[in-house]
């Protein structure tokens, strides 16, 4: 994993020398968003059954941050890192999911506006804390898995500087160690240039 993760970020810095621009310039970038998530564990979909139908209260929400280093006019490498929270309560009971992920991958703008597309490899894992009445209160961690991430952005202010607003949607397929999640969030982003 070590090495498949250095040679991600050596291959990085070199496409970076051979191709940046002098115009170009890195930056960062911050967002909140919604999804879903698909677990794949027949263990989590039970539980996440039995609250749903028991009348628990649900809140998905996450965020990201990450920067971005252009290679070209129109391709970007970019590091993020995102979690993405799924909380069920009811009176005193709780279950709360963490998905949290480590991403490195490329963006690509094919020259309609600010519309941009990208992959990237994603290092990630859950956690839960659960603790409701006819369970014994526990807290774990899933295995890390290896998975990838399908992105679509549009950014609204393209081709400009400054701090630019951001609307986009993901899938992410995350494999847990004999299963896999899967998660489709849609999020605002600020990208700061």
């Amino acid at each position: 994993m070590k090495r498949f993760l250095a040679a991600i970020l050596v291959l990085a810095a070199c496409a970076y020398g051979c191709f940046a621009e002098g115009t170009s310039s890195a930056g960062f970038q911050f967002g909140i968003g919604s999804g879903y998530i698909f677990y794949g564990d027949s263990g989590t979909k039970n539980l996440v059954a039995d609250m749903n139908s028991a009348g628990f209260s649900r809140f998905i929400f996450g965020g990201d941050a990450g920067i971005y280093v252009p290679f070209a006019e129109n391709v970007q490498f970019i590091a993020e890192t995102e979690l993405l929270s799924d909380l069920f309560w009811k009176g005193g009971q709780h279950c709360y999911f963490f998905d949290y992920a480590f991403l490195g991958g490329l963006k690509v703008f094919p020259g309609l506006g600010g519309l941009s597309f990208s992959v990237a490899y994603a290092l990630g894992r859950r956690s839960g804390i659960i603790d409701i009445d006819n369970r014994e209160a526990t807290s774990s961690s899933t295995d890390w898995g290896n998975g990838f991430k399908f992105c679509t952005e549009y950014d609204m202010k393209y081709g400009t500087g400054g701090i630019a607003p951001v609307i986009g949607a993901y899938w992410r397929h995350m494999p847990r160690g004999g299963s896999s999640d899967n998660t489709i969030s849609v999020y605002f982003r600020f990208v700061f240039r």
